[in-house]
């Protein structure tokens, strides 16, 4: 059996707006999420500059949710929850689904968001008796165990709880399962739930990934690594792709969900397909320049030899800031370009809305299905000046339309230099 997997659905809950038309009108106009956080000023941290969701976004998801289970969530959850709920009206579902045993659920998320307030409040009456402003730890447990409630911490902190709540209220009692693959998770979350459906374990699948980085303890851990770029004068400038003088990336939060379906079940519902999911490669890991030149190339090769495509019209590229990752992707390109006698249209969006880890490659995804829909290519946020050593000519004065692309690859790469390529078709 070998299906198409078609997408019917998008749902994007991104630092640039709730729903994927908000997000694509503010790439569109060219806007930036990025910004000094004042809860990560106020708590110290190297580095406070993120893309959040804000306040009042998450409070604009919470009617998306079913209200008695809200309280069991955590934040990347309730990203993901109503990220989903975009997603399932997008494609004309409702819950629970038809056809429940399959449906299933795959999806990408690698850090847990650990409520350290709910434990810091109990540390003052757990100093040491013979030491101040010591932590006695058995006193520190003791409190713990018996003080923090379990809704705040145990029932919030299980690395597959965000799939297995999207899987309770949609009844998918299919395939289940949490990708924790980091920056390429996303991707590899929508492949497999594509190769499930083309190889007939599933006729649905809700896809994707959520992340919520800027949470304090996670926080803290990515600011242990050279990972975040320090801020610029001008903190929406922070990430700059491809640029002069950049500095690495910037943590952004929020959830992107797709609804795949085999494209016979989309047409027995009268679904319209935005796009197919026609192919995917992954490869690794080196993280030094050459081997994330060859990791891409490999992993864009077997995705293109899966979908049966010579070359992509357009190209989502990772483009994180990174100094050695972006080197070795424009490495990876220039060789592409030079093999095949011509350059696809590059774009890079992170310098609007963060890096969302195991939500980006999902977030991207989405954003070239609207942009192969509109046949509009969105600019590339602060890549006005790129570094000539990257070589790359991305579109970043404003949007450009671009007549006739049939052909998308969205691109990730991981920390440790692995590599996933994802290439979207629309039939002509």
């Amino acid at each position: 059996m070998n299906r198409r997997a078609v997408i019917t659905g998008v749902g994007v809950v991104s630092p640039l707006g709730i729903g994927s038309q908000a997000h694509w009108s503010a790439l569109i106009a060219g806007r930036s999420a990025v910004a000094r956080v004042d809860r990560l000023t106020q708590l110290g941290f190297p580095v406070d500059v993120g893309a959040e969701v804000s306040g009042q976004a998450v409070a604009a998801c919470l009617p998306r949710l079913p209200k008695k289970q809200v309280r069991l969530y955590n934040r990347a959850t309730t990203f993901a929850m109503a990220a989903a709920s975009l997603a399932a009206v997008d494609a004309g579902i409702t819950a629970p689904v038809a056809d429940p045993l399959r449906a299933g659920v795959i999806l990408a998320t690698l850090f847990i968001p650990y409520p350290i307030q709910s434990v810091l409040r109990l540390l003052p009456s757990a100093e040491a008796a013979d030491a101040h402003h010591r932590v006695d730890l058995g006193k520190a447990m003791k409190q713990c165990l018996g003080g923090v409630n379990p809704l705040d911490l145990s029932l919030k902190i299980v690395p597959n709880l965000t799939a297995g709540h999207l899987a309770i209220h949609f009844g998918l009692r299919g395939a289940c399962r949490t990708v924790a693959d980091g920056w390429t998770g996303g991707l590899l979350a929508i492949a497999q739930a594509a190769t499930a459906i083309r190889e007939g374990a599933l006729d649905l699948a809700f896809c994707g990934g959520a992340e919520c980085p800027l949470e304090e303890m996670v926080f803290a851990d990515l600011c242990s690594t050279e990972l975040l770029s320090p801020a610029a004068a001008s903190p929406d400038r922070t990430c700059r792709p491809f640029g002069l003088g950049r500095r690495g990336t910037v943590a952004g939060e929020g959830a992107a969900v797709l609804v795949l379906e085999a494209e016979e079940h989309a047409a027995r519902r009268g679904a319209p397909t935005r796009a197919v999911c026609a192919g995917f490669g992954a490869a690794g890991a080196d993280p030094s320049p050459e081997g994330v030149r060859d990791s891409l190339s490999r992993a864009l090769r077997a995705a293109l030899d899966e979908s049966r495509r010579d070359a992509p019209d357009l190209v989502s590229l990772h483009g994180d800031g990174s100094v050695a990752g972006d080197l070795g992707e424009a490495t990876a390109w220039q060789a592409i370009a030079a093999g095949a006698g011509d350059w696809p249209t590059l774009y890079a969006t992170k310098g609007a809305h963060g890096n969302l880890v195991s939500a980006a490659g999902p977030l991207e995804a989405a954003g070239a299905v609207m942009a192969l829909e509109r046949e509009t290519v969105p600019p590339s946020r602060n890549c006005e000046q790129t570094d000539p050593v990257c070589g790359l000519s991305l579109v970043a004065d404003g949007p450009r339309a671009v007549p006739g692309m049939r052909t998308a690859v969205v691109s990730a790469l991981g920390a440790f230099g692995e590599a996933a390529c994802l290439v979207l078709t629309r039939d002509a």
